[in-house]
């Protein structure tokens, strides 16, 4: 039973909103559909560029966090994602700081997680005990907003795969790095 390559009929749903769109497959038959989440940063939104990318090749649900305080991000996260396992996580930024803590009470919910840039370098992140073993942290070399060299130690001390690109906070060139990641989440 292989995939055909045609379209196909996927949908998801949301507690913030329903959405039905027609795309390629996300998943390879033979494998669970992947569920993914991306929550994106402080002064991003839930639809931006990264999600777009990210919404081309699978269903992805993106809660919208704006206006919401850390314990107000990461109570809605819970909530999102209560009930469910095996997802992955893609955070981008504050995100990614969400998607860490989210791990850290609900590890049973995850496969794993994809940090990008994530805002881990102060107190917020420093109780933050437990990682998943194939989690990857992507980090851009010129982020003159998230400092790189904590997000490194963090990465360190959990044994994730840190990917090091050419690239400014928000990622924006390295949108192809990202892929690769889920595509090998999934194939996970």
């Amino acid at each position: 039973m292989g995939h055909t390559g045609r379209a196909c009929w996927r949908a998801f749903w949301s507690s913030a909103f329903e959405r039905r769109a027609w795309g390629r497959c996300p998943f390879d038959y033979g494998r669970r559909l992947l569920k993914v989440f991306f929550f994106h940063g402080l002064e991003s939104g839930p639809h931006g560029s990264k999600y777009q990318t990210i919404s081309k090749t699978y269903g992805v649900t993106s809660p919208d966090f704006q206006g919401l305080d850390l314990e107000a991000r990461v109570a809605k996260a819970e909530a999102e994602t209560a009930g469910l396992e095996d997802i992955i996580v893609v955070g981008s930024s504050f995100g990614g700081l969400v998607a860490a803590l989210l791990y850290d009470r609900h590890p049973e919910r995850f496969r794993t997680y994809i940090l990008l840039a994530p805002a881990i370098y102060d107190e917020r992140s420093s109780g933050i005990s437990r990682a998943p073993k194939d989690g990857v942290v992507i980090h851009g070399t010129h982020d003159d907003v998230v400092p790189i060299e904590p997000v490194q130690a963090f990465a360190a001390k959990h044994h994730l795969r840190f990917i090091e690109v050419d690239d400014e906070h928000r990622l924006a060139a390295s949108h192809d790095v990202i892929m690769e990641a889920l595509a090998q989440a999934n194939a996970g």
